[in-house]
């Protein structure tokens, strides 16, 4: 991962100062190139408290200088939305589905100060129920600790997997979605589970996408071996959603074009993609964006422990991860998740698809909002929203991250 944290702390630490000695409630972030994310524009945003408060083009309008607040120089940086990560382990040396409350806040922290994400979905790998239970206790506990970056619900994926596209997940505790098993969880685990990701061919995975979706919770296709067909159906019982499209997943054949052909091609579902040039080729993610809607691609980390340290062995649930060469494997050399943060992930986008910028933004802003149902308050920089600001530099390194008006340093 390349980071420059010099640049950050800079601005970072010197936002973080003043707001905490002259205890402003509202400033104004300005000097640079506001991305909405649908446009771009040279000017800034004012915040109050939590929320923004004004977006405006050009210089600082005189009313909003005589108001009194701090005035942060963001140096020609794009000033965007935070970025929403549906799709994260860990990082740090922290994997959600084993860490304790102080650790996965150590993981989100650091990828809101590091990675510009304001919005998080801790994500488990296939593991024991009563873990998966504890892990979502954990995350119910976190969740009352810190407001801020906001933890959107607990993303199960797995186990309810087809053995033959486990991927990195232990075969051991991969399951069936029973209906007495998702009907557990949904008991145990409804007020934090936002996501589950499950494979649509197995026996009583219609149902189970069925108790989700009219339990608000996000139905996910993934490791999959379906058929295009069976994809039709699944989404016709209330499936969204597709996880590391390309990744662990029936291949595409033009007689035959099954999950990844569902993927790319039914504009009723959401998909995912890792843009790090190690899941997917270039061309493979310059297809993703020419093939969805506009409003349906989405930017994932699917982000590890090791995420944040090179060259280190970290775990995922019970298997070893080790970072080599900026991948993340399984000892048996099998590529698991990814060292991504989100400023990595909309780089690689970016310069991959082709596309300009406000193209591929909506995918790490507004377009996962949505899949969580959050765009009201999230996603973009407008009035009345959640004051969730990521500020890149022309490197996209991040030089500022807010969340719910507070900024983040590097822990």
């Amino acid at each position: 991962m390349i980071h420059n944290r010099d640049a950050q702390q800079s601005l970072a630490a010197e936002v973080s100062a003043n707001l905490a000695y002259e205890g402003h409630r509202r400033y104004v972030l300005h000097n640079g190139t506001v991305c909405t994310p649908w446009e771009q524009f040279y000017g800034g945003v004012a915040v109050c408290g939590e929320q923004i408060d004004r977006v405006f083009p050009g210089d600082v309008p005189e009313p909003l200088a005589r108001e009194g607040g701090l005035l942060i120089d963001c140096r020609g940086g794009r000033i965007m939305p935070g970025f929403i990560d549906l799709h994260l382990h860990g990082a740090g040396g922290h994997d959600f589905t084993l860490a304790s409350s102080e650790e996965a806040i150590h993981a989100v922290s650091y990828h809101a100060a590091a990675g510009g994400t304001t919005t998080v979905m801790p994500t488990l790998v296939s593991a024991p129920l009563e873990r998966i239970k504890e892990a979502g206790e954990m995350i119910r506990q976190t969740r009352a600790k810190i407001s801020s970056p906001y933890l959107a619900g607990l993303h199960l994926e797995g186990p309810f997997f087809n053995p033959w596209y486990k991927g990195a997940h232990p075969e051991a505790y991969l399951a069936k979605p029973e209906p007495a098993l998702i009907e557990d969880l949904i008991s145990s685990l409804g007020d934090v589970l936002g996501m589950v990701t499950l494979s649509p061919e197995l026996h009583h995975a219609f149902k189970a996408i069925n108790r989700l979706d009219d339990n608000g919770i996000v139905a996910a296709a993934g490791h999959s071996g379906a058929t295009f067909e069976i994809i039709e159906k699944a989404a016709a019982h209330g499936l969204r959603h597709v996880v590391h499209t390309f990744s662990a997943m029936r291949r595409f054949h033009h007689r035959s074009p099954g999950v990844l052909g569902a993927a790319l091609t039914l504009d009723n579902l959401s998909a995912e993609i890792i843009a790090d040039g190690i899941h997917t080729h270039p061309a493979a993610v310059k297809l993703f964006f020419r093939t969805k809607p506009t409003d349906k691609a989405i930017l994932v980390t699917d982000a590890l422990a090791v995420c944040g340290l090179p060259d280190r062995e970290c775990r995922l649930g019970e298997k070893t991860i080790i970072n080599q060469g900026g991948k993340a494997l399984l000892e048996d050399g099998t590529l698991a998740g990814s060292i991504l943060t989100m400023n990595r992930a909309l780089a690689g986008a970016v310069k991959m698809a082709g596309l300009p910028l406000e193209k591929v933004l909506p995918a790490a802003t507004i377009n996962p909002a949505r899949v969580l149902g959050l765009e009201h308050k999230k996603g973009s920089l407008e009035k009345e929203k959640d004051a969730d600001i990521t500020v890149i530099d022309a490197h996209y390194n991040v030089m500022l991250t807010i969340c719910r008006g507070k900024p983040f340093l590097i822990r």
